[in-house]
């Protein structure tokens, strides 16, 4: 193997792709100072050692947007990719492992992360979210969301 993949890092996290009834998708835009400062993505975050994904993805959505009542959730999709020269990470390369779960959410109070990894949160139109500048995943999302016929 060449010294270019030396340092590998698999990062693995839960995500929900949360619609309200009027087809709303659920996204949240990653803060200033990390690699995709100012992007929209779907909301969620890294899994912690032990922890079962889907607990993940209750814990990052309390962060992130203040949602605590999950009516139900089932699995969507798995979101892969691999940065061979990522901005973050010291340049490391890494390979971003997503579970995806599509949610139903009861009651909320949107509310923004403070001093996290974002910095707002939003229901976002189908329009709306094709205009916004997307990260990887949250394009992922959106595409989930809203196929392209």
């Amino acid at each position: 193997m060449s010294s270019e993949f030396e340092n590998q890092h698999v990062y693995h996290g839960a995500y929900g792709l949360c619609r309200d009834p009027s087809n709303r998708l659920l996204l949240v835009r990653v803060t200033s100072g990390l690699a995709d400062a100012g992007l929209w993505t779907l909301p969620g975050g890294g899994i912690e050692w032990g922890e079962h994904p889907e607990d993940a993805l209750l814990r990052e959505l309390e962060e992130e947007t203040g949602v605590v009542d999950v009516e139900k959730s089932r699995l969507a999709a798995v979101y892969s990719q691999v940065y061979v020269h990522p901005g973050y990470r010291k340049g490391e390369p890494a390979h971003h492992i997503g579970i995806v779960y599509d949610v139903s959410l009861g009651k909320y109070n949107l509310r923004a992360e403070k001093d996290g990894s974002t910095d707002r949160c939003e229901w976002i139109t189908e329009s709306q979210a094709r205009q916004l500048p997307l990260a990887q995943l949250g394009a992922f999302g959106v595409e989930l969301a809203w196929p392209i016929s």
